[in-house]
């Protein structure tokens, strides 16, 4: 500034207007120039600034993305396990000479038991909530938010379904009390046929099928959605894995 500054005032000491006019719009332009310049760094340090929290983003969606789909597969694998032990017990309808008793403890060895569905969604909700998600691109942010959107209606769907199976399971439960009962009793022969006539056991056997035949049919919908949830999935995480910085 110094050098500047004694440049101008021998230019007018000199008398020489022409000239420090021209000097005068070159110092103009060096500090426009500088301005821009400085400008220019600061867009660049906010940049990646912004780079390196959109790569924390990246790396943080696809650790959710990894445990639902951990999650989706052994979930399917459970539901499968199951579906396989109903269809087993319904074949052997076909194969075996059964007797009202042989049903109904058979059809009380069944898994009753639902599979909660949860998902991970912490780091989508955090982009969301801070607006941050338009630190995404529009075509990963779209498949997101869809992915997110069909997940909470997989889990919409699995809590009504859910809520079906309980109402048929807790009117087939007035009849013999509860499965716990049942078993306490399993080896005193004359409490047991007190509490469990062949009129209750022809109503729970009715009961039980209706409920487990619902709980199959929720179950193999939930198969089917995340299945389709999978395929998903792994679509997001190449796109993502794209744009990765190695």
């Amino acid at each position: 500034m110094k050098f500047f500054r004694k440049i101008r005032q021998n230019l007018l000491m000199e008398n020489k207007s022409a000239k420090y006019f021209k000097y005068a719009i070159g110092e103009i332009i060096l500090v426009v120039i500088g301005i821009l310049i400085a400008l220019q760094i600061n867009n660049w340090n906010e940049n990646n600034k912004l780079e390196v929290k959109k790569q924390d983003y990246y790396q943080q969606l696809l650790e959710d993305l990894k445990k639902d789909k951990e999650f989706s597969v052994k979930t399917i694998e459970l539901l499968n396990k199951r579906r396989k032990e109903y269809e087993s017990y319904q074949k052997e309808f076909y194969s075996s000479n059964l007797t009202l008793i042989d049903v109904y403890e058979k059809l009380l060895n069944l898994n009753i038991n639902s599979r909660p569905i949860i998902f991970n969604s912490n780091t989508m909700e955090s982009l969301q909530n801070s607006g941050e998600i338009s630190l995404i691109p529009s075509d990963i942010r779209n498949k997101l938010i869809d992915l997110k959107n069909f997940q909470n209606s997989i889990k919409s769907n699995q809590t009504k379904n859910d809520l079906q199976k309980n109402n048929i399971m807790q009117r087939t439960l007035s009849l013999f009390g509860n499965l716990d009962l049942q078993k306490r009793v399993a080896k005193q022969k004359d409490l047991k046929s007190l509490l469990v006539t062949d009129e209750n056991r022809r109503e729970i056997i009715l009961g039980w099928e209706n409920m487990h035949a619902w709980k199959n049919f929720s179950e193999r919908l939930s198969t089917r959605s995340l299945q389709d949830l999978l395929m998903g999935i792994d679509i997001i995480q190449k796109e993502i894995n794209k744009k990765i910085k190695k």
